[in-house]
């Protein structure tokens, strides 16, 4: 976590000094004066803010930044004598609200937490979310759902894993036609229309790769595409790629991770072979690379369980695994 704290006055700057030092600190103090007109520039490098000053302030440095709850980093505002810290923006996606407990622990402060599940002490759906490593199909159904959590409603409940909000009035619901469970919540990784429920999609699939040289960007994603739709995965719920490490830089396979917005993990063949036992495989590539296949147990370095292995087409063999929740 890239961590800035932003000083206003002497006082923030000692609060500063002496409780945050290992943090990157801004402030005439530091030498590092930040104006409202470049905040900008700093918005998009970290992924916390503590500001030591008024709450207005940091409200009038933020604002014209602010964007998404998905994207935004999160911000703490601790007020110059160090009583209080309190998570003004991103407190559960981004983590502002946990940030600000730390910021407390460290000054012996008083944490004021205000979203409303924590003050009615239940796990709200976008915690639950990112507690799990699901992706909010829709942000709209996700505020419909906070709201009726909030106010006390039941919300139906169906889900392909064990993990459970903690929200007293969820009542479980079998699989069914949408329109039954209306506004409630499916934890699914297939792609459904939903009318108006919230899918929270599991990212636990990853993609095993090997390629020929001179492979076009555009057949890779065919392929996966392809292979997603056959099996019935929504594209959201891929998590990573890996390959060996001599492809670390084919164009084709960093272009397709980029577009599909999955890191790509890179192994060295005696790596890899730890986990080709389980794959099928030849001697021909073995002498060639080190390990009898490349796609298999590159994706088995993300996922235990096989849910396609090797499939072959334009240059390219890849492999779909899943993580065992």
């Amino acid at each position: 976590m890239k961590t800035a704290v932003l000083c206003f006055s002497p006082q923030a700057a000692d609060i500063a000094t002496r409780f945050f030092s290992s943090w990157d600190l801004y402030g005439r103090a530091f030498d590092a004066p930040v104006k409202k007109d470049d905040f900008g520039r700093l918005f998009v490098r970290y992924d916390r803010f503590l500001f030591i000053g008024a709450v207005g302030i940091a409200v009038r440095y933020i604002a014209p930044f602010v964007d998404d709850k998905r994207r935004d980093p999160a911000v703490v505002v601790v007020d110059p004598l160090g009583r209080y810290a309190i998570p003004i923006l991103s407190g559960h996606l981004g983590g502002a609200n946990a940030f600000s407990l730390e910021v407390a622990d460290i000054l012996h402060a008083q944490p004021i937490i205000t979203t409303a599940s924590d003050g009615l002490k239940f796990q709200s759906i976008d915690l639950f979310a990112k507690e799990n490593g699901y992706v909010v199909a829709s942000m709209e159904r996700m505020r419909r759902v906070a709201s009726a959590m909030v106010a006390g409603k039941r919300v139906a409940f169906y889900s392909e894993e064990t993990s459970r909000p903690d929200y007293p009035f969820v009542w479980e619901a079998d699989f069914m036609p949408e329109a039954d469970i209306g506004e409630g919540v499916v934890v699914s990784r297939r792609p459904l229309n939903l009318q108006s429920a919230l899918q929270l999609i599991p990212r636990r699939v990853h993609l095993g790769v090997g390629s020929k040289k001179g492979t076009r960007t555009e057949d890779l994603l065919a392929l996966i595409r392809g292979l997603l739709d056959e099996f019935d995965i929504d594209a959201r719920a891929l998590c990573a790629a890996h390959t060996i490490d001599i492809k670390k830089d084919e164009p084709s396979i960093r272009e397709a991770c980029d577009i599909l917005n999955v890191p790509l993990y890179t192994y060295d063949a005696a790596t890899l072979s730890k986990k080709e036992a389980r794959c099928s495989g030849s001697d021909f590539v073995k002498r060639t690379v080190g390990v009898k296949s490349v796609s298999c147990p590159a994706a088995l370095m993300g996922g235990e369980k096989i849910l396609v292995e090797k499939v072959k087409k334009f240059g390219f063999t890849v492999t779909l695994t899943e993580e065992i929740s």
